[in-house]
């Protein structure tokens, strides 16, 4: 450690560095409820940004029983942000934008600027801390995820598997493919969140075959944020 300067910790006692780097800041928090689409309760929405800030996602649903698959993705200018429930249950989707762009200046505190001369970081910057994995990569990951921690939480959508299901058509005998892709979802109950797979589609008849990512899931705890 140098003799003199500055150091700032974080809640969890880490240190916090960006050594020639910008930290990701809260760019945004976004709420959406959903409207019926069909069967299905649905969001979709495109958040402007400029097109230079590198960007980061997470997201969260409230008020549904069953898993709500969340999934986020940049096209240019705008992050396009959609939640579907396929069991009609109502929910509202929470968005936590996190960028790395220029910071205001606050009226008082400290500021910091990188070698550029862009301000990087005040006092009043909400930086991304604090990253949690949610569940272990391998056989026990990917669709297999199914943790409930306490408080709010919200998740980096990602795919975590696939299902295919057989139904017979009644009416022509003939088998129909029900393709199922399952997201990373995150249900916030008021007091925990329940972190699993969530289907884009309900499954019906006899599952044939399946598909997991085994990859982990990044969350971020919110109550910094909300």
């Amino acid at each position: 450690m140098d003799d003199f300067g500055a150091m700032f910790l974080m809640e969890n006692g880490q240190p916090f560095v960006t050594p020639q780097s910008t930290p990701f800041c809260l760019y945004g928090k976004y709420e959406f409820n959903s409207v019926a689409n069909g069967t299905a309760q649905h969001v979709e929405r495109n958040i402007a940004i400029d097109a230079n800030y590198p960007v980061m996602v997470f997201v969260k649903t409230t008020n549904t029983a069953q898993p709500t698959p969340v999934i986020a993705y940049r096209i240019g200018g705008n992050i396009y942000i959609a939640g579907d429930n396929p069991y009609g249950q109502s929910f509202t989707l929470t968005a936590y934008v996190f960028a790395v762009f220029p910071q205001t200046l606050p009226p008082w505190g400290f500021a910091i600027w990188d070698a550029t001369g862009k301000l990087v970081l005040t006092n009043e910057s909400r930086v991304l801390t604090d990253l949690q994995t949610v569940g272990t990569p391998g056989d026990n990951g990917g669709i297999n995820i199914d943790q409930t921690l306490q408080g709010s939480y919200a998740v980096a959508p990602c795919i975590l598997g696939s299902s295919t299901w057989q139904v017979t058509n009644s009416s022509a005998g003939q088998p129909i493919i029900i393709n199922i892709t399952a997201y990373a979802g995150a249900r916030f109950d008021g007091t925990n969140t329940r972190i699993n797979a969530a289907g884009n589609r309900i499954g019906q008849g006899s599952p044939v075959y399946g598909t997991n990512t085994g990859m982990a899931i990044t969350a971020i705890n919110t109550a910094a944020y909300d």
